[in-house]
């Protein structure tokens, strides 16, 4: 007999409902009510830390994985929002499980899938968890926007030109209450207008960064800022000064405004909310539609039409890209050759071809994209010559692969751990005609009804499940292109040539040398007068 016990918890609350808690409930449900279970009968899978939300939780896919494999007798839980508080995803697990003749069993509201009524009264007990997770979403948000209007801070790391100040407010009742607001930081602000007037002077991330970096102007935690970092601060509508321009601008952009036209005076600032979402352990950027936007206690730093006018120079480089490997035909070590003074990449950098001829190898060095970026205020170290790096490590590597060498060995098992699975792409594509079935059923939604809180959620959700696609095709398309640079010289055949591994390297191409030499070197240095080689671990 194979029995599965599944106990989930969002977060520790210090309630009753704990993992082990719900365990326990389970393994005595078991000895009391399903006959001939034994201890080792019972596998114990634990997702703690996890929303219900969706079914994306790491233990629960593992039980999945195992039930499909060999399925179980029993899946047991204590609660059925401990597996899902989503009618669809619930509906779809409970299909699965009676294809595979496994029994659910819930001991909270004692639910069991082998009868009618127990099927019946568990799917009506799940579209009720899922109208409570919703009614949930909607007070959340609905607390958001009456604290919105208040304009007030409501914690974490304030953005750059900022500070949390702690204020003191009466409420409604006249009490006293504590709030926080933002207050400014006058050398940050600096910086951050700074910011703003290169980028527009400029039209370039890159080139507004290199501006930074040589003229020592440093993040709030004395870091050199980045690409990113700076693109934050661009998007950011919290400097953008509150005027009929800003106003216009947010409401065609479908936003939630929380002010009038007339209130816009410019004497505010912008205080935008939930332009972000939790998916998991990571932050997701919720589109336009979702934000909310308020006047802030704090006055603007960039004018409304500086703003506006960056968020479209934004708006022209942002598209939608897929995997795109690298297209460099010349350096086998493009991002892996480190800089031994500061320690960032050293990119290739490729000479003209004065010869005219086609087949003529191109020559190139390799520079520090620090020395680059900072044009040289911050690190000078010298070029080198890439064709002699590249030739140099190929013959140091074939040197070290003699057929009973300790680096054979070594290598050997390192290519055989970096195969790629092609099942990995099959299980991809099925993620994604799924998610496109789910769009085409949304679609249908909208065309029919003309409810328009119906029609607005479709359309979030269709604009959701399309971001999922694009980055389960953009994995896809990575997996296929390392593939296709496997089909012509699988490893086993590396492998089995390793003793004239000279030979073997000039059979394949620059970009198949990369492919391999990435399997087994984590990454070389450059000193300035000499190269180190630092090979993979295995896992």
């Amino acid at each position: 007999m194979k029995i599965a016990v599944y106990s989930r918890k969002s977060k520790f609350t210090g309630k009753g409902e704990s993992i082990e808690n719900q365990i326990a409930l389970c393994r005595e449900y078991i000895k009391l009510h399903i006959s001939g279970a034994e201890e080792n009968d019972i596998t114990v899978y634990e997702d703690e830390g996890f929303s219900a939300k969706n079914l994306d939780r790491p233990m629960f896919k593992e039980m999945m994985k195992t039930e499909e494999q060999s399925p179980f007798d029993y899946i047991i839980v204590y609660k059925l929002d401990r597996i899902s508080r989503n009618v669809g995803d619930f509906a779809k697990l409970i299909e699965k499980l009676n294809e595979l003749k496994t029994a659910f069993v819930c001991i909270k509201e004692q639910f069991d899938t082998s009868t009618p009524m127990g099927r019946a009264m568990m799917n009506i007990s799940a579209v009720f968890a899922q109208l409570e997770r919703e009614t949930i979403a909607e007070r959340i948000r609905d607390n958001i926007i009456f604290l919105a209007k208040t304009g007030r801070w409501l914690g974490g790391v304030a953005p750059l030109g900022f500070k949390g100040e702690k204020t003191e407010i009466k409420d409604a009742e006249n009490k006293k209450r504590f709030a926080f607001k933002l207050s400014p930081v006058p050398n940050e602000i600096t910086k951050v207008k700074v910011i703003y007037e290169k980028f527009l002077e400029f039209h370039s991330l890159t080139k507004t960064v290199s501006w930074l970096i040589s003229h020592g102007i440093k993040t709030r935690e004395e870091n050199d800022f980045r690409p990113r970092s700076v693109k934050d601060i661009l998007k950011n509508p919290v400097y953008c000064t509150a005027d009929k321009n800003a106003f216009k601008y947010f409401l065609e952009l479908g936003c939630e405004i929380c002010f009038t036209e007339d209130e816009a005076d410019k004497k505010h600032g912008i205080m935008p909310f939930y332009r972000t979402t939790q998916s998991g352990n990571k932050p997701r950027r919720t589109p336009p539609e979702q934000w909310i936007i308020a006047l802030g206690k704090h006055k603007g730093i960039i004018s409304s039409e500086k703003w506006i006018k960056t968020q479209t120079l934004l708006g022209k480089n942002a598209s939608k890209t897929f995997y795109k490997p690298s297209r460099n035909e010349t350096a086998i070590f493009t991002g892996l050759v480190k800089c031994g003074e500061c320690g960032h990449n050293m990119r290739p950098r490729l000479y003209s071809n004065n010869s005219g001829h086609q087949n003529v190898t191109r020559k190139f060095s390799y520079m520090c994209e620090y020395k680059e970026r900072s044009r040289k205020s911050k690190c000078n170290m010298c070029n080198v010559n890439g064709n002699v790096l590249d030739e140099t490590v190929c013959n140091e590597i074939s040197e070290h692969l003699t057929p009973n060498s300790d680096v054979r060995k070594y290598l050997t098992a390192l290519l055989k751990e970096t195969e790629t699975p092609s099942e990995k792409i099959n299980e991809l594509r099925k993620q994604v005609l799924s998610k496109e079935k789910n769009i085409s059923k949304l679609l249908k939604t909208f065309a029919v009804s003309e409810n328009k809180a119906v029609c607005d959620y479709a359309k979030n959700e269709i604009e959701a499940i399309d971001r999922e696609i694009i980055c389960l095709k953009n994995e896809i398309s990575k997996i296929e292109y390392q593939e296709n640079r496997h089909k012509s010289f699988k490893s086993d055949e590396i492998i089995s040539e390793l003793t004239d591994a000279k030979k073997i390297l000039n059979r394949l191409s620059v970009v198949e040398k990369r492919d391999y030499m990435n399997k087994i070197i984590q990454k070389i240095v450059w000193n300035g007068e000499c190269i180190h080689i630092y090979l993979k671990s295995q896992n």
